[in-house]
C-alpha cells in the first residue's frame, strides 16, 4: 500500500522527486509504533543475528497431541561503521515454526504445524508448543527474515 501510494503521489512528476525518507515516513504512518523501531532496523542499521534451536524434544500427550520443548539462543549484532559488530539487546517479534517436514521444503499451509511470532526477549529461552500431528522438524526464522550468518542451527530435526 506504501509504495502504491508513493507512485501514485509522485506519478505526474518529471523527473524523480521521491526519498527514502519520505518512503519510510509513509511506512511509520501505517504501522503501529511498537513496529517502528523494527523497521529502524531494517532501514537505517545494519542488523544481524545468531539464533539457534537446540535440545529439542517430542513428547505424546493427552488428546493425540504432540508437545515440542526446546531450548532457543538468540544474539542480536548491531554493525559498525569499520565493520566490526557490537552484541545488542534483542527484544523483537520471531517466527517460531514446527514442521512435518524442513521447512525449506515447505509449500502449503498444510505441512506447518505451528508458526506463530514469539516475543524473543533474551539470549536464551525454553519454549513448548503443542502440536496436532508429530513434528519432524522445528525452527526459529523458518523462512530467512533475518539476517544470520549460521541458518543451518537454526532448524531442528526432531
Amino acid at each position: 500500500q506504501v509504495l502504491k501510494n508513493l507512485v501514485t503521489k509522485h506519478q505526474d512528476d518529471l523527473e524523480c522527486t521521491t526519498t527514502s525518507i519520505e518512503f519510510l515516513g509513509m511506512i511509520y504512518k501505517v504501522s503501529p509504533s511498537i513496529h517502528h523501531d523494527l523497521i529502524d532496523d531494517w532501514f537505517k542499521r545494519v542488523i544481524t543475528y545468531d539464533l539457534k534451536i537446540s535440545d529439542a524434544v517430542v513428547k505424546k500427550i493427552a488428546n493425540s497431541n504432540y508437545e515440542v520443548s526446546f531450548s532457543l539462543a538468540a544474539q542480536r549484532f548491531i554493525t559498525q561503521k569499520d565493520g566490526s559488530t557490537l552484541p545488542i539487546e534483542i527484544n523483537e517479534p520471531i517466527q517460531i515454526g514446527v514442521f512435518n517436514k524442513h521447512p525449506k521444503n515447505v509449500n502449503t499451509h498444510v505441512q506447518t504445524l505451528h508458526l506463530e511470532a514469539h516475543q524473543i526477549t533474551t539470549n536464551e529461552m525454553e519454549f513448548k508448543i503443542v502440536v496436532d500431528e508429530l513434528p519432524t522438524h522445528i525452527a526459529i526464522d523458518p523462512f530467512g527474515t533475518r539476517l544470520d550468518d549460521n541458518r543451518v542451527d537454526n532448524v531442528h530435526a526432531l
